[in-house]
């Protein structure tokens, strides 16, 4: 029974190591969710005291752990973390994705807009719903945008669409 223990540990060291051994340095998107919700409580004392208990609880230790091992690895593997939901650039720009409506919420200048996939399109929404634009594609491979009564605004061809996905 003794050697079976030790395989045992030995086993789930082994796979331990395989796990963290992947280089997953990530963005520990979960941890700052739970750190940044902490941020909102009303006074310091308040922030200290809910920090506190979540630490005992040990809310921030299961959520880095979970970060660690699974959240950060996927995020390593494919580029995105499934945690990420709303991204700020550095001018103020707001774009929050919806995984479950499919769609995504862009924010700047206090205008908002909708991107969405609609019968084939990506179609672009202000706040009240109002179709503004489509992309769609077109026949040489590129893309247009159109206004809400289909006349082109901008046409981007293959290469242009290329380049643009290449420099990203």
């Amino acid at each position: 029974m003794n050697n079976r223990f030790k395989t045992i540990v030995i086993m789930i060291l082994v796979a331990s190591m395989a796990i963290m051994s992947v280089g997953c340095y990530g963005s520990f998107n979960l941890t700052k969710k739970v750190y940044n919700w902490n941020g909102t409580m009303e006074g310091k004392w308040v922030k200290e005291l809910v920090f506190l208990v979540l630490n005992i609880v040990p809310v921030y230790g299961v959520a880095a752990t979970l970060d660690v091992v699974i959240l950060n690895s996927i995020e390593f593997w494919t580029g995105n973390n499934p945690m990420a939901s709303n991204i700020t650039t550095e001018d103020g720009t707001t774009v929050t994705f919806n995984a479950e409506k499919k769609e995504m919420t862009i924010s700047y200048a206090g205008k908002t807009f909708n991107v969405s996939n609609e019968n084939g399109k990506a179609t672009v929404k202000n706040e009240q719903g109002t179709v503004l634009a489509y992309c769609v594609s077109s026949p040489d491979g590129g893309m247009n945008i159109t206004d809400a009564n289909g006349t082109i605004l901008t046409h981007y061809t293959a290469d242009q669409v290329s380049g643009m996905l290449a420099s990203k």
